[in-house]
């Protein structure tokens, strides 16, 4: 027959406690893993391409212009290319060149002069990828009479 040895049922007790609530108490991989980034969503969006980012970019800005040029040859753009460009659209918002040099996109909040548009269009493929222009809301002022 076992004595039970009273004073140590608490200390017991204490220590059986304590050890499992350190158990208890590791990390949880859900709550580590909710600040990093999913992977799979990065993964199911396209990449875009440079010139593809920068258009997008253009549209985010909300030029009401936005033109890509390209050589007419297909080649890279040389110094005087870029020359013809920056004076042609001196007023324009942003330009950029692309990566490989094949392309400028041009974005702007205000038209083009029919004579720099000819410049362009003469010398360059032109792309205008700008949004249609926003149709004027009706008045409704009278809706309520």
């Amino acid at each position: 027959m076992t004595i039970i040895k009273w004073y140590l049922v608490p200390r017991t007790a204490i220590l059986v406690f304590l050890a499992l609530a350190a158990v208890g108490c590791g990390p949880n991989e859900g709550v580590l893993k909710s600040g990093q980034p999913d992977t799979n969503a990065a993964s199911s969006t396209p990449k875009l391409s440079p010139i593809e980012q920068n258009i997008s970019d253009m549209r985010t800005a909300d030029f009401t212009l936005i033109l890509v040029l390209r050589r007419k040859d297909g080649g890279k753009m040389d110094a005087a290319d870029r020359k013809a460009i920056r004076d042609a659209t001196y007023g324009a918002n942003r330009r950029v060149g692309s990566d490989d040099e094949t392309a400028f996109i041009i974005g702007s909040n205000q038209k083009l002069t029919p004579e720099n548009m000819k410049i362009l269009v003469d010398r360059f493929a032109v792309e205008d990828l700008s949004p249609p222009p926003a149709t004027p809301k009706p008045d409704n002022s009278n809706a309520n009479k």
